[in-house]
């Protein structure tokens, strides 16, 4: 019977393993990866994001009822960490923070532009609206984790209106962030795979003098880029509406609404479809087409305002888009 072998070097204490962690600049990688070694490191990589990266996520909750495109600004409600809630009596002493609270820290006189008395009510009120008519399709704010912007939901989502607070849990809310961006590296790393593979398939054709239709070339990759944030924000959507038959099938037929043409090395032809499988006369979601048509025109608005919003971050410093 083999003897365990003793380990080689001793155990780091934890303020160590925490230092150590905190010098990890990759977030996806420390939430998703590090954070899965073991029960400590779990405890660890949480402490790293709840002492540092959790000061600096920011999270922007837009007033305007619907997006009307455009590159501006427009009026919003800029949140950042104010402070946890302190929750029951843990057994190692201590309290439970799995609610942080984010404050809109600008002074009265700022908000809205200055807005007081009737004016400063309304910016409250669709705000505190906004929240509380959550939805995943159309959440009304961006979550800027370091150089990442997403809007993906705060679980357990309240507002204290009075404080101009929100509170939410943060541990799930980077865990559904945090997955996103590991999906969204995953399938750029799938792309340039099988664009490579393309590519040389193409070169052979090439080489024995075959011509190439349009459709044999893949995609450039910006427009590959938003294809796959739609496949994820649509994978997102799925799992919350799981158990809603009618949104499943909306989800689904947006592929069919967007009704892609040939794609080629200009881009890709478009055109809208209201033809959509299951909705003729007499099939099941006959008359359920204007729920598709909003759930486009809510995936524009949400992508379009998270690209607007890291376009003006680059304008204040140097921030990248979420596909890294």
């Amino acid at each position: 019977m083999a003897t365990p072998r003793s380990p080689q070097c001793p155990s780091l204490p934890p303020e160590l393993w925490i230092r150590i962690l905190s010098y990890n600049t990759d977030l996806t990688h420390l939430w998703t990866t590090c954070r899965q070694i073991s029960h400590s490191f779990r405890a660890y990589t949480e402490q790293v994001f709840a002492e540092s990266v959790l000061r600096d996520t920011h999270i922007d909750f837009q007033l305007e009822k619907y997006n009307l495109g455009g590159k501006s600004k427009r009026p919003e409600i800029p949140t950042s960490f104010s402070h946890f809630e302190l929750g029951a009596k843990l057994h190692g002493g201590g309290r439970d923070k799995s609610v942080a609270w984010f404050k809109d820290k600008r002074k009265k006189g700022d908000v809205a532009g200055g807005a007081a008395g009737m004016a400063y009510k309304r910016v409250m009120q669709r705000w505190e609206e906004n929240v509380r008519g959550w939805k995943p399709e159309m959440p009304h704010y961006t979550i800027r984790v370091g150089s990442v912007v997403n809007d993906t939901a705060l679980p357990n989502l309240t507002i204290n209106i009075a404080d101009r607070e929100i509170g939410f849990d943060w541990r799930r809310m980077f865990q559904l962030f945090f997955r996103e961006q590991q999906r969204l590296r995953i399938l750029k790393q799938k792309w340039h795979s099988s664009t490579a593979a393309q590519i040389q398939r193409n070169n052979a054709r090439l080489a024995k003098g075959e011509k190439l239709a349009a459709a044999d070339y893949p995609p450039p990759w910006p427009a590959a880029e938003v294809e796959i944030r739609k496949e994820v924000r649509r994978a997102r959507l799925k799992e919350h509406y799981k158990h809603d038959e009618e949104m499943l099938w909306a989800i689904d037929s947006l592929a069919h609404f967007e009704n892609h043409g040939a794609v080629g090395g200009s881009g890709t032809a478009f055109k809208i479809n209201p033809d959509l499988p299951g909705a003729g006369v007499g099939e099941k979601w006959f008359g359920s087409v204007n729920l598709v048509q909003g759930l486009y025109l809510d995936e524009w608005s949400c992508m379009h305002r998270t690209d607007t919003k890291v376009e003006h971050l680059r304008g204040e410093g140097e921030y990248d888009l979420s596909v890294s």
